[in-house]
């Protein structure tokens, strides 16, 4: 029985007198691997508590802006709002900027993160091949001679001792290289997250830059208007008012008489209405009741903002009848549309108007070019659906672009 076991114990005996060279290189495996200097764990909190701080401010003009709306409408207060949304925005602007220095410092911190955890695999993985050369060479080198001149079983027991504990720093050197890998996978997972929010962070930061120039615009209208004399102020004011009932009152009058004309195959289908200029194109600068419109304090924006350059055509969103072109205060110059189904479209701010009263437009005939006459700081086309005259939000109604 002894002689058939004899290779078993010649390979036994081969890694038993291994452990002395590999245990020591595998205490090494142990070491904690530096991640990120303190210098860059430090720069990374000087930038949160940099923009707490911002936000602190930006709390604090807000507070100062709502403060002011309890006012009595006055030119004062309006001007002293608009400022404030300046300063208001400026500061937002500063505060996504630091975020965006943020993510990029937590990218680099991430990048380094992998690039240490992937040394320290590449090392672990240096370790689990040199153990398994040794013990393969040494099985293959090692004289039969040194079972047979052992000449105390006790000895052979203190080695197969010695043997069990270099499988178990093998076992915890795979097992540490199982789960660096799986740190490695996460932390590569973290930073595809983190540049997905510095892009969305970056189109954030061109979205408050130009509301902040549409605040600077309307600051600037408001002046104009008024010559920062209060009664022509208030006199603006009323005009707003009374455009906004005019359109409303004589929409409804219109209504009922222009509907019957519209054939039953110009009827809007499925409820759904096309988009007057491509929204792909510059997006939506504002939204139904945004509170981010320059003039929420004068009024609520009664429609969708399609920023766009000046002189893009602007096409029907349906099939109807044109119920007015005018020139107004907040408008500008804008065409009012009658469809079916109680529904009517307003085109706003137009630089010219391509139709006339009474006109039937099919849907995507066209109705004018965008520009910025009216209330306007900048040039685009403001949107608005009506049903039974009353303004509602247009989103619901258009197809999806």
């Amino acid at each position: 029985m002894s002689h058939v076991r004899t290779p078993i114990f010649v390979s036994t005996i081969g890694i038993m007198i291994l452990f002395f060279c590999v245990h020591i290189s595998f205490s090494h495996a142990d070491e904690p691997v530096p991640i990120v200097s303190p210098d860059v764990q430090q720069a990374i909190q000087d930038k949160k508590s940099n923009i707490d701080q911002l936000n602190d401010q930006i709390q604090a003009y807000q507070k100062k802006i709502n403060e002011a709306q309890s006012q009595s409408l006055s030119l004062e207060t309006e001007l002293d709002i608009l400022q404030n949304r300046l300063k208001q925005a400026e500061l937002q602007i500063n505060e996504t900027t630091a975020q965006i220095e943020l993510i990029q410092a937590e990218i680099s911190k991430t990048e380094q993160d992998i690039l240490a955890m992937q040394k320290k695999l590449d090392h672990q993985k240096e370790l689990i091949t040199g153990v398994v050369q040794k013990i393969q060479a040494q099985d293959q080198s090692l004289p039969i001679q040194l079972f047979y001149g052992s000449d105390r079983f006790s000895a052979l027991l203190d080695t197969v001792q010695k043997l069990e504990q270099i499988n178990s720093d093998l076992s915890q050197s795979v097992a540490e290289a199982k789960a660096v890998k799986v740190s490695l996978e996460q932390a590569k997972e973290q930073q595809e997250k983190m540049r997905d929010e510095h892009i969305a962070a970056e189109q954030e930061l061109e979205t408050q830059k130009m509301q902040f120039n549409e605040q600077l615009e309307a600051k600037q209208i408001i002046l104009t208007n008024t010559h920062q004399s209060e009664k022509k102020f208030q006199k603006l004011v009323q005009d707003l008012k009374e455009e906004q009932v005019t359109v409303q009152n004589q929409i409804q009058d219109l209504q009922s008489r222009l509907e019957q004309r519209i054939q039953p195959s110009d009827k809007i289908g499925g409820g759904l209405l096309s988009w007057p200029i491509d929204p792909k194109v510059r997006g939506i600068s504002a939204t139904f009741h945004d509170p981010t419109y320059p003039f929420r304090n004068l009024f609520e924006h009664p429609g969708i903002d399609l920023p766009a350059p000046t002189g893009t055509p602007v096409h029907a969103a349906a099939s109807g009848f044109v119920a007015w072109t005018r020139r107004g205060v907040q408008y500008g110059n804008y065409v009012m549309v009658i469809h079916s189904d109680g529904i009517a479209t307003l085109y706003a701010h137009l630089s010219r108007i391509d139709v006339i009263a009474d006109q039937y437009v099919p849907r995507g005939g066209q109705i004018g070019l965008v520009g910025m006459t009216g209330l306007a700081t900048g040039p685009h086309l403001h949107f608005e659906v009506r049903k039974e005259g009353i303004p509602t939000d247009p989103m619901p109604y258009l197809q999806s672009p």
